[in-house]
């Protein structure tokens, strides 16, 4: 079977108060490939980031079934989880999240960490990454000395560290300029086909959606394909 995720009726509330509850998926199906690019577009609030939150399993509080790889996810341990979780499945937010304390490469290592590999192979794995990323000569600054899209490229690069299966990409450019959002998209989008890396993001801007592979819409609580 070529489909590594699959979703099967997903069902997802939350608590409003203490007698409302917000219904937000209802018998969401979804597939997603090995070696696909998956764009997901849709207003503010109607669940685009909680979903890529239960593909990544950063959220477990879900009804429905989850496979990932063949494998049940509602059926595992947590350290089975978390190991899934941290070495299959890379992700990137709109807001950086880099460590202001490490420096450029140090934040793009430590994921790697986790592994206990040997330190200097995720050093020369970082370092090619930089050399891809064409942020070299900044390996040794702080995040804050970088520009937005520089801060962006290294939290891709800190999301290929492991080598993941798939990448989960939540409005990448969102704060960022357009020409610079435009570097970003095109770049990662090449890089992922390159490598035979999945990869499944939310945007906004219909444009970046439309660069996509496979692409849907969510709205009325499920997903439809465009």
């Amino acid at each position: 079977m070529n489909n590594f995720i699959e979703i099967k009726n997903l069902k997802k509330t939350f608590n409003v108060s203490s007698n409302n509850q917000l219904l937000l998926f209802e018998n969401l199906n979804l597939n997603i490939s090995k070696k696909s690019t998956t764009s997901i577009i849709g207003p503010s609030g109607c669940g685009k980031s909680t979903l890529l939150n239960i593909i990544g399993l950063l959220d477990s509080s879900f009804y429905g079934e989850y496979f990932f790889d063949g494998v049940l996810i509602n059926n595992i341990n947590k350290n089975k989880l978390n190991q899934i979780k941290n070495l299959k499945i890379g992700f990137v937010h709109q807001f950086f999240h880099l460590i202001p304390e490490l420096s450029v490469i140090e934040n793009i290592i430590l994921p790697a960490l986790i592994k206990k590999d040997n330190i200097s192979d995720i050093h020369n794995d970082a370092e090619n990454l930089l050399k891809v990323f064409e942020i070299f000569d900044k390996k040794n600054m702080k995040p804050n000395k970088l520009s937005g899209g520089e801060q962006q490229r290294v939290a891709i690069a800190r999301s290929l560290i492991n080598k993941p299966s798939i990448i989960l990409a939540d409005e990448m450019t969102g704060n960022l300029d357009e020409k610079t959002s435009d570097d970003i998209i095109n770049f990662f989008l090449k890089f992922v086909a390159n490598h035979n890396i999945s990869l499944m993001y939310v945007t906004h801007n219909q444009r970046y959606a439309d660069m996509a592979n496979i692409k849907y819409e969510l709205k009325n609580k499920n997903l439809v394909a465009k």
